[in-house]
């Protein structure tokens, strides 16, 4: 993927807005197989790293897919998803666990959820 294009889609990540946000990390799977390694192993790190401060329940469902989507096509290799760990429990809905339950070895086995 072109760097141009590259920073802004990571500038989209970090915007203010709920919306914005929730449309970058939605569109990571239009374009996950363009990323080099390099690239995804960053996106992988700055996803895990937005997850426990994403107040949005829906934008955090983005960010959980969207890590997903890099680990079904083999680019989230290299990436640190130990800040997962940080989402509160509270914060984690029904329609979160199951994606915490993929990235839970990763993580650390437990973390994040407790019944």
């Amino acid at each position: 993927m072109e760097n141009k294009y590259y920073v802004e889609f990571l500038r989209e990540l970090l915007s203010p807005d709920e919306e914005v946000r929730t449309e970058a990390s939605d569109r990571v799977q239009d374009f996950v197989n363009l990323l080099n390694s390099t690239q995804a192993r960053v996106l992988g790190d700055l996803i895990a790293m937005l997850t426990p401060h994403e107040d949005s329940r829906v934008a955090l469902e983005a960010l959980l897919h969207a890590l997903s989507d890099l680990d079904g096509c083999g680019k989230l290799e290299g990436a640190d998803l130990s800040p997962l760990k940080e989402i509160p429990d509270s914060a984690i809905q029904v329609e979160h666990r199951e994606y915490m339950e993929d990235f839970a070895p990763r993580i650390g086995a437990g973390d994040g959820l407790d019944e």
